[in-house]
Order: C-alpha cells, then sequence, then structure tokens
C-alpha cells in the first residue's frame, strides 16, 4: 500500500488540529472490536468448561491419605474460622457493629440451618485448598435482596459457562451437576447468585474468570512421594517387603530342609510378627546382608524434603504442625514468631479473599457491611512490652507522651497522660567537646571563692586553724 503524499498528510494534520482526534465510534467496525480487551473462541462460547483437576482423586490420594496435606488444609481452616465474619455499619475505616437481630448479622452468624460460621468456614477454605475454587450459592428471596441463606458447593459439581456473545466477554453462569446426574439435566446459577472465590492461575484461558490453580497441583509429584514411602513402611512391616539376609550352604539341600532351616531361623529372629523370612541357598553356608538399612534408604532425607514441598505451596510455616524439621531447634520464641509469619503472609491473604466477595454480595440496605474480626487472634496481638518500649524511646527524643503512645497504638489503652502533650529534653546531652554546665559554674564559683579569700587573708587563714586545731 502506497504512503500518502505530502498533501494528504497535511490535510489530515490540519483536521486533526482543528477537530482533534477522530472519535473510536468512527473506525471502522474491524478496528472498534479491538476495543475489547479479550475474546472467547467459538469452541468456548456458552459451553461449560472443563475441570482443571480431579477433585476427587486429590481428596482421595491427598486430604484424606496424606497427613502433612490434611494438617496443612486443616491448620489453616481452623485458624481462618477462629476470625468470625461480622456485620457492621457506618464507615469501614472505623466500623461500628449492629445489633444481632439484623438480618445480615443473621445471616453471617449462621449462613445456613445446617451450618454454623464455624463449619461454613472451615468447609469453603478445604473446598479453596484442595481445588483452588470455592463456590458459595446465595439463596434470596427477592431477586436483588440481601440473600437469607448461603451454601458452599462441591467444586468439581460447579461448572462455568462463558457468555455466548461474539462481542461480549464474561461469564454466562454456572451450572450445578447433581450426583449420578448428566449435564442436559445440571441446575444453571446467574453470576449473581454464585459467589466464586478462586487461587489465581496464570494459564486461565477465561482471562481470569475461569477456574483457579490448586495449591495441590504443584505438590502432586511430592505428595505421591511421601505416599509411596508410607506403603512401602506399611508393606514391610506388614508381610516383610524384600530379604534381609540369605542363609547358603556348601551343598544342595531338599525343599523340606530349606522350609525348615526357614522357619527355625524365623522363630528365634523373626520377631513377635515373624516379618523376617530369610532366603537358603545351596552354595557357601555364610550369611549375608541383602537388603539396604533405613538409614542407607535415607528415609529422614526423604521425609524432611517432602516435608518442606508439600508444605510449601500451602503457606504453611514447618514449627506450627511440629513436623520433623520444625521440631528441630524450634524454640517458643521461634513458634510465636512462625504462626505470626503464617497469619501475616499466607492467612491474612486468603481471608481477604473471601472478604471483598462478601462486601461486594453481602450489602444491608442502609450501607451496613461485612467484615472479618481478626481482633483476638493470638498471634496477632502486639506485644505490650515491646510497644511501651518503643513509646518511652521516642519520649527521650522529646516526643509528647499522648503523641509517642498514638504512634505506637497504645492511646486506645492507656488513654491521655497528664502533662503528655508537652515534650521534655534530656539536658544531659551535650555537643562534643563542650564543657557540661554544671561544671561550668562550679569552676566559676571555685574561681570567684579565690579571689574573695584573697582579698580578705585574715579570714582565709583562719578557717584553716581552726581546722587543724580541732583534727589535732
Amino acid at each position: 500500500m502506497a504512503k500518502p503524499g505530502i498533501l494528504t498528510r497535511a490535510k489530515l494534520a490540519w483536521n486533526v488540529f482543528q477537530g482533534g482526534m477522530p472519535r473510536r465510534t468512527q473506525l471502522p467496525a474491524a478496528m472498534q472490536e479491538k476495543r475489547l480487551p479479550f475474546l472467547w473462541p467459538s469452541f468456548r462460547r456458552g459451553q461449560p468448561q472443563w475441570h482443571l483437576v480431579d477433585f476427587e482423586t486429590y481428596v482421595r490420594d491427598g486430604f484424606s491419605t496424606n497427613s502433612l496435606i490434611y494438617s496443612a488444609v486443616m491448620y489453616k481452616a481452623r485458624a481462618i474460622a477462629s476470625a468470625p465474619l461480622k456485620a457492621y455499619k457506618g464507615d469501614i475505616s472505623q466500623p461500628e457493629p449492629i445489633d444481632t437481630s439484623h438480618p445480615l448479622a443473621k445471616l453471617v452468624a449462621r449462613p445456613n440451618i445446617h451450618q454454623s460460621w464455624s463449619e461454613f468456614q472451615q468447609q469453603a477454605v478445604a473446598y479453596l485448598n484442595i481445588s483452588g475454587n470455592n463456590y458459595t450459592y446465595l439463596e434470596r428471596e427477592q431477586r436483588e435482596g440481601l440473600p437469607v441463606a448461603m451454601y458452599n458447593i462441591r467444586p468439581d459439581r460447579m461448572f462455568i459457562v462463558p457468555d455466548k456473545s461474539k462481542k461480549k466477554a464474561g461469564v454466562m453462569g454456572y451450572l450445578y451437576v447433581p450426583e449420578n446426574k448428566p449435564k442436559r439435566d445440571a441446575i444453571p446459577y446467574l453470576p449473581q447468585n454464585i459467589m466464586h472465590v478462586k487461587f489465581p492461575n496464570p494459564i486461565d484461558p477465561l482471562e481470569g474468570m475461569g477456574y483457579g490453580l490448586s495449591p495441590m497441583s504443584a505438590l502432586a509429584w511430592s505428595a505421591d512421594t511421601d505416599n509411596e514411602v508410607t506403603k512401602f513402611l506399611k508393606q514391610f512391616f506388614e508381610r516383610g517387603l524384600m530379604t534381609n539376609v540369605a542363609i547358603q550352604f556348601g551343598d544342595p539341600i531338599s525343599d523340606a530342609d530349606v522350609a525348615r532351616v526357614r522357619e527355625r531361623w524365623t522363630e528365634i529372629y523373626g520377631g513377635t510378627e515373624g516379618w523376617l523370612k530369610p532366603a537358603v541357598l545351596d552354595s557357601g553356608a555364610s550369611l549375608e546382608r541383602l537388603g539396604m538399612s533405613f538409614d542407607e534408604l535415607g528415609f529422614k532425607v526423604i521425609d524432611e524434603r517432602s516435608e518442606a514441598r508439600i508444605l510449601g505451596p500451602f503457606g504453611v510455616p514447618l514449627t506450627v504442625l511440629n513436623t520433623r524439621i520444625g521440631m528441630q531447634g524450634a524454640t517458643y520464641n521461634n513458634k510465636k514468631t512462625d504462626r505470626r509469619m503464617c497469619w501475616e503472609d499466607t492467612l491474612l491473604p486468603e481471608i481477604r479473599l473471601f472478604q471483598v466477595e462478601f462486601q461486594y454480595y453481602l450489602q444491608g440496605e442502609s450501607g451496613e457491611f461485612v467484615a472479618y474480626d481478626t481482633s483476638k487472634i493470638p498471634a496477632l496481638q502486639e506485644d505490650i512490652t515491646e510497644l511501651t518500649d518503643a513509646a518511652f524511646k521516642m519520649w527521650q527524643m522529646g516526643v509528647p507522651a499522648n503523641q509517642a503512645f498514638a504512634s505506637v497504638g497504645l492511646s486506645g489503652q492507656l488513654g491521655d497522660v497528664p502533662g503528655g502533650d508537652i515534650g521534655y529534653v534530656n539536658m544531659g546531652l551535650l555537643p562534643a567537646g563542650s564543657t557540661p554546665p554544671e561544671q561550668e559554674s562550679t569552676q566559676q564559683g571555685a574561681a570567684e571563692a579565690e579571689e574573695d579569700d584573697r582579698a580578705d587573708g585574715s579570714k582565709s587563714n583562719i578557717v584553716p586553724l581552726q581546722l587543724k586545731k580541732k583534727v589535732g
């Protein structure tokens, strides 16, 4: 395509100078479509999307089988459930609790007739950490009214349906497929009735509107290895997985002699369960160890590797679960620090995933809102001694006491201190090389006294004489 000439470009420049840049609506239709950030391909539009993971497999081989996975998920579930969701009014920065008889307060206290808030929240956290997704159905009596009940739905029974439109990108709705039912019998739900909380998924084909990625996807291989090690140990103690010793004879022996030697050896050395059965060979008349010991198999290293690689994706420190590595060199202060770190780095961000969604879907008619109450969490409580020491150091620097307490967050607990609006400076601090005021005044007084003594010599001689007489 030939470039426009100088005259044509001059006309275009003049038109822009007079009328500004052309509006987007004046662009060709093909260029107008580019305004949309993304579009779904035809094979996705209006079609229920396949799940990323097999939820039942993750539950069966992970949560229900592996003790590390169960411990990590349940630690997070119990911890987050200890911070209840409460209803407030007023400014979100300074919330005021509303009356417990308010419908919103009742809803968050008892999401449905079958579950308390603690049960409801623990189930949601378990679903989120196993599948990467949690779906909450909001039951409403009115289309735009406040929900009267909330129910968590099994993630593997919910399917996301992208919008059918060629010019619109979004989620058209959700399909709930009951147990033992085909998709054609699925129950459709509108997006405003389903609260979808999910973990980030970098390869989501729906650009963040699709399924979240489960932490168990990152630790699946490590969990399989840990499960196989546990299975190996179980089979070893159940029926002796390998032959540990062999008894060799120089001459061939009969099957009856082999059975008799093995039975006799097992009777003496096989233990209470008889799990050690030696191999009986026909040559050599010597005893040899064939298998490796547990130390040689490196179970210690394997266990430590599994602990770190399984708990890492969940964001749970090893010390708080009392694992093998976590207990090595662990102290009370270390565990206290790790619990606080777990809350700050893992649990609080996960709580916010739920909170922003609850605040979007649960709003009262007069502006009431909900928020998690973390004020009673022991790991998040401030150390009063440390805060007091920090305020005292600020006060020593000349900061008024009330301002120092407010800076460290203690003004609410201590209130105003009498005289606390006045700053005090330590007079003992002087520039290097200068003479302290007390010493300077002392030197000046001594010089003045010496001059007085010289002016009145008789008086100056009497005092020493009288002192000598008293001493003598």
